[in-house]
């Protein structure tokens, strides 16, 4: 985005992780932006000025949020009239492989248990369009896209982000550590097979304009 806007436009960047925030920004500065500013703020109270922003733009994050449709009233609040809001979401329900394999079905049983603990909602993708005409957008518009791979490095997305997640994982005794191990070598069996494929996600992408 900071390359889109160039010299004559800026970026503001957010995230409720001062962590992820500290990564972002030292990122930018090695690749030489000058037009992103960062800010450690949560989805619902994010600090930035009310109708100011041409375009906000959302990716993987009403999966992790209790009440997407507050984030989204949040965000539309920043546009200007006219400005444009896009979001995208995912299905966990649509993570597979083919030939099936045990390891991505218990990926989604452990996704919709921890879903259950945090309050949130893995398979939000298909009901971005019902939120964004609930908070006042009246044409969104619509396009699903699935992520497949046979091969490549990509294919590991879900084991690193089990071994990522596993300290929660564990401390709700969602799964044994044991289990974990397991599900994740198979992952990475399945990484290295060229005749496997995973379907990452499906994939909803929802815009509409502030009128």
């Amino acid at each position: 985005m900071a390359e889109q806007v160039g010299s004559t436009g800026s970026v503001a960047a957010v995230d409720a992780s001062a962590a992820q925030i500290e990564t972002a920004g030292n990122y930018s500065a090695q690749q030489g932006f000058a037009n992103i500013v960062f800010h450690a703020a949560n989805a619902y109270e994010t600090g930035l000025p009310r109708k100011s922003f041409d375009l906000v733009f959302s990716r993987f994050l009403m999966c992790h949020v209790p009440e997407p449709a507050r984030a989204i009233s949040e965000m539309r609040s920043l546009l200007k009239v006219g400005g444009v809001l896009a979001c995208e979401d995912y299905e966990q329900k649509s993570v597979m492989s083919d030939p099936p394999s045990r390891c991505y079905t218990r990926l989604n049983e452990i996704t919709n248990a921890m879903d259950t603990v945090f309050g949130v909602d893995s398979d939000i993708g298909l009901k971005l369009p019902r939120l964004f005409q609930e908070v006042g957008f009246i044409d969104p518009q619509v396009t699903i896209q699935e992520i497949v791979r046979l091969h490549g490095e990509e294919k590991r997305f879900w084991e690193i982000t089990l071994q990522e997640a596993r300290p929660a994982i564990l401390q709700h005794g969602v799964a044994t550590a044991e289990e974990l191990d397991e599900v994740c070598a198979e992952m990475r069996r399945i990484a290295e097979d060229k005749t496997t494929r995973v379907v990452l996600a499906r994939v909803t992408q929802v815009w509409a304009r502030k009128e």
